[in-house]
């Protein structure tokens, strides 16, 4: 099958010179002539892939003849950088590219699902397709494990063969530390150990199965994959879901071979509110009691209600924790009122709180 897709250009080639379609321009005019060799000037300040690799059904590592603009990997530019990437079989990127550590010009791609053995093709902003072979191969997943009552944990780990993303590419490197390390082209570390990639999980989910036979998706948690040093992306259970105590609960996902994919739930105690405070008029800080250890604030959303009868929404903001103490920011372009006092109510019970009053700054 393979030979025959590199076969048969030849030979539409071939009939299309035979059919007499094939035709020979004039010479171009001075005018044309330059408009041809600005266009050329300006494709030679493109950038070109010069290879495509399947790593995993969800992620693909492609080298350029040279680095990407920083328009090009802008996340500010999603939608408009997607648009550069042209894949057929419905395929498309998800996150912008991401340079790998120690690397000039090769970048890891979040993709959709590829399906396996289909032949791709790919261009890159209009330019010559390059085609690939596609894979379903998924990344391995030692367990999943509950972390509250309507979130749970995927964990993989490097001794494994797992690598998460955020620690290979350069994007990352200065604030992750130890972590940050370089893969060779064979996507091995310095001991010889290769390793597979996770790449983005933005808008990736995974499907829950109950004992009781109750099925629905649980979604991934942004900015969880690879926080507090694990690798342990969280997932949450649709608004108003819980894990039931006592019941028996199984994990698949169309990008993940997870080990032990089950988990029996149990009773989590909430979460507690222990004080909140105003960093300006549309920012406040938001402790608890104990520190837990990991972003479990991620996601999470409190309402704030004014002793004038008003109320306010606000949202974590992403990767704001430190210890114990995590950064809200009133949602909408909302702002405090003057001379109100706001009592805190955590949404979709994720926390308690107790007489949690803010004040204005």
């Amino acid at each position: 099958m393979k030979l025959r897709k590199r076969i048969v250009p030849a030979a539409l080639a071939l009939s299309v010179l035979s059919a007499g379609l094939v035709t020979f321009n004039e010479p171009l005019s001075v005018e044309a002539a330059g408009n041809q060799s600005v266009a050329s000037a300006k494709n030679e300040q493109v950038a070109k892939i010069t290879n495509i690799k399947s790593l995993n059904t969800m992620t693909l590592q492609i080298t350029f003849n040279k680095p990407l603009a920083a328009e090009g990997v802008d996340l500010n530019n999603l939608e408009a950088i997607k648009k550069h990437f042209i894949f057929n079989g419905d395929l498309e990127i998800v996150n912008v590219p991401r340079l790998m550590t120690g690397s000039k010009s090769k970048y890891i791609v979040p993709v959709t699902f590829q399906k396996d053995d289909y032949m791709y093709t790919l261009s890159y902003k209009e330019q010559r397709k390059k085609m690939f072979e596609g894979t379903d191969e998924k990344v391995f997943v030692r367990n999943v494990a509950q972390v509250t009552n309507d979130t749970f944990i995927l964990e993989s780990f490097q001794e494994d063969g797992v690598v998460d993303y955020a620690n290979i590419i350069e994007a990352y490197r200065a604030g992750r530390g130890n972590l940050a390390f370089s893969l060779d082209r064979h996507n091995r570390d310095a001991n010889g150990t290769r390793f597979d990639i996770i790449s983005s999980l933005r808008d990736r989910y995974v499907t829950v199965k109950s004992s009781e036979g109750e099925e629905f998706v649980a979604n991934y948690v942004p900015f969880t994959q690879a926080a507090d040093g694990k690798q342990a992306p969280q997932f949450r259970l649709p608004e108003g879901k819980k894990l039931k105590p006592g019941v028996t609960y199984r994990i698949n996902a169309e990008w993940a071979e997870i080990d032990e994919k089950g988990f029996l739930a149990k009773e989590m105690i909430p979460f507690k509110l222990q004080s909140a405070k105003a960093v300006n008029n549309k920012s406040f800080e938001l402790q608890l009691t104990n520190d837990p250890q990991s972003d479990l604030f991620a996601g999470r959303s409190v309402e704030l209600r004014g002793n004038d009868g008003s109320s306010l929404q606000a949202q974590y903001r992403y990767s704001s924790r430190k210890g114990a103490v995590g950064i809200f920011d009133i949602a909408n372009g909302g702002t405090f009122k003057a001379n109100v006092n706001y009592t805190v109510v955590p949404l979709n019970n994720w926390a308690t709180a107790t007489n949690i009053v803010l004040k204005e700054k």
